[in-house]
């Protein structure tokens, strides 16, 4: 017999439903009885094989052997460069490579799952409870529109406005909440600051920067079926016509379509620039070069609303159950938390780089506030993820690659006067329409 949601109970609310309506525990108990904590050791004696990318991978290591010191199965690691992964990632694969566990962009993970390179969890014990865990706002990013369970978290970030608190004071400024009020406060500035604003505007970036900016403005960039209806929206032309005039105007500085993030922190230590659009944790990078000016750099939200973004956790193919479950082990140990139910992996993160876990529990977790500098605030820094950001799930579609592929070159040429406002509009279009419509691995 086929069960349904009706059969189960649940009427016409499907699984996706249920799990953003924060339910997920009452579904993991009346589908998985028995294995709603997920304590049970696999029955695996083999190796697992997980690959990674050099985030330092002397850590890597060191956190996955304390998961095998614990009684669980050996892992051999692998670390590659991040440049460069996907099509390294892919090669393995296509060559026939097992690996049980793999770190993901996130914009691969549904392709992953349907060239079937990686499993989704649906069914594993606890899985479901994970989901429940995670803010609202990040669940589009783990759970696709058919309510399957497609990865788990390796870290996560929200865009945030770094900006010179000294600097405003100085000039009697309010901070920003809105573009026309960052471009108003830079204009302010101008005279007295190098480069007001400094960004990550490197092509490969662009496409994050597209969702920041929308976003600000609160403009829906994909609709639920993956239609680009930013283009319906008057509002993304004045969107355009910002970033343009922050570029044209000198308000930011014309080195920013190659400058690396490194540089951009430094110029606000340094005090050459009074504002730095980038996920959170660029503050830790900007207070520990301990520049003049790094210790007056706080941050805001970036706008009503901003991008939240996040690197994934997949499960390759395996020959068995028991070997499933080995890897589940390990993939809630390092993208959720530990048989102890801490956040044992991610508070190495936060130690190491500032880096976030879409977890409400993780921002008040004691460990974890002690493990972030204390200049940063954590309740501003877990209320942007939960009621401020959005991942915007289209990011996850198979065809979405081959469009953020084209979207740098298009900003580009806007930001270098070679497109208008309205034109880059119709050319972000076309490249969504035509990556949906001929996509290609």
């Amino acid at each position: 017999m086929t069960t349904t949601n009706a059969t189960r109970g649940f009427g016409s609310l499907n699984r996706r439903s249920f799990l953003k309506a924060g339910g997920a525990s009452a579904l993991a108990a009346s589908l998985l009885p028995g294995l709603m904590t997920g304590t049970a050791k696999a029955a695996y004696s083999g190796t697992l094989d997980m690959l990674a990318w050099d985030f330092q991978p002397d850590t890597i290591k060191s956190l996955v052997g304390e998961w095998t010191a614990a009684g669980n199965p050996a892992v051999n690691v692998a670390v590659i460069p991040n440049l460069g992964y996907t099509p390294a990632l892919q090669t393995r694969l296509r060559g026939g490579d097992k690996i049980d566990l793999f770190y993901n962009f996130a914009y691969n993970s549904q392709k992953f799952v349907n060239e079937g390179w990686a499993k989704t969890l649906n069914g594993l014990p606890g899985v479901d409870d994970m989901i429940a865990d995670m803010f609202e706002s990040a669940r589009g990013r783990h759970v696709n529109a058919a309510g399957d369970i497609i990865s788990a978290p390796y870290f996560s970030a929200v865009h945030m406005l770094h900006y010179n608190e000294k600097f405003l004071a100085d000039a009697g400024l309010a901070v920003p909440t809105t573009l026309k009020e960052i471009y108003d406060a830079s204009k302010s500035l101008q005279s007295t600051v190098a480069s007001p604003y400094v960004a990550y505007w490197v092509k490969e970036f662009c496409e994050e920067y597209l969702h920041t900016y929308l976003l600000n403005e609160q403009i829906t960039a994909f609709d639920d079926a993956g239609q680009p209806v930013f283009a319906d929206d008057p509002k993304t032309v004045g969107v355009f016509e910002w970033w343009q005039a922050m570029y044209q105007e000198g308000l930011a500085p014309k080195s920013l379509l190659t400058d690396d993030p490194g540089k951009l922190s430094n110029e606000m230590a340094q005090g050459n620039a009074a504002f730095y659009v980038l996920h959170h944790y660029f503050l830790t990078s900007i207070r520990s070069l301990e520049g003049p000016q790094s210790a007056n750099v706080k941050t805001a939200p970036a706008g009503p609303s901003t991008l939240q973004i996040g690197e994934v956790l997949q499960m390759g193919q395996s020959d068995s159950d028991d070997e499933r479950l080995a890897t589940w082990d390990l993939m809630k140990y390092y993208g959720w938390k530990d048989t102890d139910g801490k956040f044992k992996v991610f508070n190495q993160w936060a130690k190491a780089a500032g880096l976030a876990a879409p977890y409400a529990g993780f921002f008040t977790d004691p460990e974890v506030v002690a493990s972030f500098p204390d200049y940063y605030d954590l309740a501003l820094l877990s209320d942007t993820f939960a009621t401020k950001s959005n991942v915007v799930p289209a990011r996850t579609l198979p065809w979405y690659p081959d469009f953020q592929a084209k979207v740098g070159d298009i900003v580009h040429a806007l930001l270098l006067g070679q497109a208008t406002p309205a034109k880059t509009v119709e050319d972000l279009t076309a490249a969504a329409k035509g990556a949906q419509g001929g996509r290609t691995l």
